[in-house]
């Protein structure tokens, strides 16, 4: 394969966020459905279905975490065959907008959690029961993709399907810093998409 520079992407995601938790859907929400090479962006951003993060900081991380077995023989000293035995996919940011909405998805809440009127609005600090379930949401975000020929402008687009926020987290209230909202999403498979359990990834040229 050739150098190829117009392939390096630098930059940062949009992130946007189901608007229902898993408590109110009958399916997870799918992306917007967008023309020609119109942008992903304004899409999402005038769909009901989604809720844009606002900033981000330290951009987003995706870890893919395929666990393999080993079967060891003698006669090679090593391993013969390798088999998976397990699977884990995480996606990692930071949001930078300290909102109640934004906290609300970081402690892994359900919407009716949130609730507001007139003068304000009240986030109750949940502590849910045993046994209870996460709630799941829907993530898309979208950032710079590679450019395809002639210089023609491409976005890249995830969308993973149910994403649930389970690990801990912490913010400060500083002096001399921002708070900012830590946040890992624990991906899990919807076996009704056979071979894109998780979601897809999807480059686009857009005008």
């Amino acid at each position: 394969m050739a150098y190829q520079v117009k392939n390096i992407i630098i930059g940062a995601a949009a992130i946007y966020l189901s608007a229902e938790d898993s408590t109110e859907w009958t399916s997870a929400p799918v992306l917007p459905t967008v023309s020609g090479t119109n942008s992903m962006i304004p899409a999402l951003d005038s769909s009901a279905d989604w809720n844009h993060s606002g900033f981000t900081s330290e951009g987003v991380e995706v870890s893919y975490e395929p666990d393999y077995g080993e079967v060891e023989v003698d006669q090679l000293l090593d391993s013969a065959k390798l088999f998976k035995q397990s699977m884990k996919v995480m996606v990692n940011t930071t949001f930078s907008e300290a909102t109640l909405e934004n906290l609300l998805i970081v402690w892994g809440q359900q919407n009716d959690s949130l609730t507001s009127d007139s003068t304000s609005e009240t986030l109750a600090i949940f502590a849910g029961s045993l046994g209870d379930e996460p709630t799941e949401r829907s993530v898309a975000f979208v950032g710079p993709a590679p450019r395809a020929a002639a210089g023609t402008k491409r976005e890249r687009v995830y969308h993973v399907r149910r994403a649930l926020s389970i690990e801990s987290s912490s913010h400060s209230l500083k002096r001399n810093e921002a708070t900012v909202f830590p946040v890992s999403f624990r991906l899990l498979p919807d076996p009704s998409f056979s071979g894109q359990e998780y979601g897809v990834i999807k480059d686009r040229n857009i005008a």
